[in-house]
């Protein structure tokens, strides 16, 4: 069989994925976006998808792990000197990646119509619209711990902030008690929409699953910080009850997801809560920490789509 991902040669998931899929005698091209189009060649009309010589169209599955994105602001502070002389590089580089962008969508969409693509492309909108996950997730009865999404000053009045925790309604920022936020982010509060969620005290509980196969679940051991991401001192695995794999699988169909890292909150008091499911987990560490076997179930389901 032949396989692609789409990806960074040096990702870790990548590197894992890629090495248990050819255990399994398949076939491996790395799609790396990120240097398109300086350094990749890829091109695709109706019929077909180049890539370096290669018709995509003749592979048979897919997995997404990055689509490439460029961050255009530069990482450093610059001075009013120096910005000046940034601004047209700048202004280049926002039309370019616009363009480029456009260009990898189109194509991963036209691609999802012909093969199986994990996940499918819509799903990884969800990735950047958590309030919208828990919208449809309480819709579907599904237990996911109360919010409000808005301006984070108005919806500040609108809430007792001191049982809120707040989020990034997009990711990547981190998350912190709603009172901290509003103190310590006062000027970025102002500008802001932002998500205010219940704050459930107890312990961050990460799932994996295909659509058709549950893989398995640890608690995450970590610091006294109230994101779980900020300080990592293991996993513990556990024996995850099979209301809550029920949970998992119907998050998932949900949200159009294949394949998903799940992430739920045990209270104290022994309840489960649905906080969101990622289409593009990161596994590596948590299957070297864990034993759970994430990369060898997600190159089996690859396989069996595949077929």
């Amino acid at each position: 069989m032949e396989m692609g991902i789409f990806g960074m040669e040096e990702d870790e998931q990548v590197k894992l994925l890629k090495q248990r899929l050819e255990e399994k005698n398949c076939n491996v091209t790395i799609i790396n976006f990120k240097e398109f189009p300086a350094k990749v060649n890829m091109y695709f009309d109706e019929n077909k998808i180049i890539f370096e010589d290669k018709n995509l169209l003749d592979m048979d599955a897919f997995y997404i792990r990055q689509l490439g994105y460029f961050w255009p602001v530069p990482r450093i502070k610059l001075t009013k000197e120096q910005w000046i002389k940034y601004y047209d590089r700048y202004n280049d580089l926002l039309i370019n990646e616009r363009e480029n962008i456009s260009f990898k969508h189109s194509m991963i969409r036209m691609l999802n119509c012909e093969k199986p693509v994990i996940n499918p492309y819509d799903s990884f909108m969800f990735h950047r619209m958590k309030p919208y996950q828990y919208y449809l997730f309480s819709k579907h009865g599904l237990p996911v711990p109360s919010f409000l999404a808005g301006g984070a000053k108005y919806i500040a009045k609108k809430c007792d902030v001191s049982k809120m925790v707040y989020k990034p309604i997009a990711g990547g920022a981190e998350v912190v008690m709603a009172e901290e936020f509003l103190k310590e982010k006062e000027e970025e509060a102002d500008k802001r929409a932002a998500l205010f969620q219940e704050y459930i005290k107890g312990v961050n509980v990460r799932v994996f699953a295909v659509e058709d196969e549950f893989i398995g679940g640890a608690k995450i051991i970590q610091g006294p910080e109230v994101d779980s991401r900020v300080r990592q001192f293991g996993v513990e695995v556990v024996e995850v009850p099979e209301e809550v794999q029920d949970i998992a699988f119907k998050a998932l169909k949900i949200v159009g997801m294949k394949f998903s890292g799940i992430d739920f909150m045990l209270s104290e008091k022994g309840e489960y809560y649905l906080l969101e499911c990622n289409p593009s987990p990161m596994f590596y560490v948590f299957e070297m920490a864990s034993g759970i076997p994430v990369s060898e179930k997600l190159a089996e389901y690859l396989i069996r789509q595949a077929k």
